[in-house]
């Protein structure tokens, strides 16, 4: 890896290996709430087949042991958190000494070690505020309390989005799927230009409990469930009660597609914006 020198330069991330990009739910939430623990799979952190735990084949050595031994980062050294890396990374070393200015990024996410990858962890969030739009979501794949900003849709419900792979090898082999337009399929799938017999592990890696989605006006694998009466952060949603708040990245699925929140007890121990 090349030593960053200054804020401006990218750091340089791992490279893909040549045969497929395995996919895993890489984001976990935990927040304690008096005894209680909420724990959430959400996919979005920026991971390459040499970082898809149960992908590699035997004998690959484990970046870490330890949540400790990982660290969230940026593309660029000032940049908000997007991915994690060891702490012995080289691209994060050259970043340890830069002095960012300005820097304001929301406490969303903090580094883990899972299955011996370092990953990012969605942390909930206290969210004071309705969106007319939602919340957004951030380069890290967490949601945030920013508002997102509106869209032009290119979908109008499920029924214009059509299930396909992602990469060459799809989930069906080890790789991952998407969800596109009905009438762009057959584009999208010419577009990945794979090879006739793609290097594909054997393995399953489809997540049963999404279908194709229309999502925010755009088509994408999500639950197919109904927002709960308790969602909110939207003005078309319920409000929460006097004495809750409306908590994002929480255990909800559905939820946190649509950019959402849950209400939930007004708590210390959960990250405030």
């Amino acid at each position: 890896m090349i030593g960053l020198i200054d804020d401006g330069k990218l750091r340089t991330l791992r490279r893909i290996s040549g045969g497929y990009a395995g996919h895993v739910p890489c984001s976990r939430l935990v927040m304690m709430r008096g005894c209680v623990v909420l724990v959430v799979f959400v996919a979005g952190c920026i991971r390459s087949s040499s970082e898809a735990p149960g992908l590699e084949g035997v004998g690959v050595q484990a970046e870490c042991n330890r949540d400790d031994g990982c660290v969230a980062v940026g593309v660029k050294c000032c940049d908000c958190p997007s991915f994690a890396v060891p702490a012995s990374d080289e691209s994060h070393q050259a970043c340890e000494d830069v002095m960012c200015s300005n820097k304001h990024c929301p406490r969303n996410v903090r580094a883990a070690c899972d299955l011996g990858r370092c990953v990012l962890v969605c942390l909930a969030m206290e969210c004071r505020q309705s969106c007319l739009f939602g919340f957004a979501t951030d380069a890290s794949g967490c949601l945030s309390c920013a508002c997102a900003g509106p869209v032009v849709p290119e979908c109008l419900d499920a029924d214009d989005c059509v299930e396909v792979r992602a990469d060459c090898c799809g989930c069906a082999r080890g790789g991952r799927d998407t969800a596109v337009l009905r009438d762009d399929a057959e584009a999208f799938d010419a577009g990945l230009r794979c090879p006739a017999a793609p290097q594909c592990p054997p393995v399953n890696t489809c997540e049963p409990t999404k279908a194709p989605q229309c999502i925010r006006g755009r088509c994408a694998l999500g639950a197919s469930a109904a927002l709960p009466a308790d969602a909110c952060g939207r003005f078309d949603v319920g409000v929460c009660a006097s004495d809750e708040v409306c908590v994002v990245n929480g255990p909800n699925a559905r939820v946190n597609e649509e950019g959402l929140g849950l209400c939930m007890p007004a708590s210390s121990q959960a990250q405030d914006r």
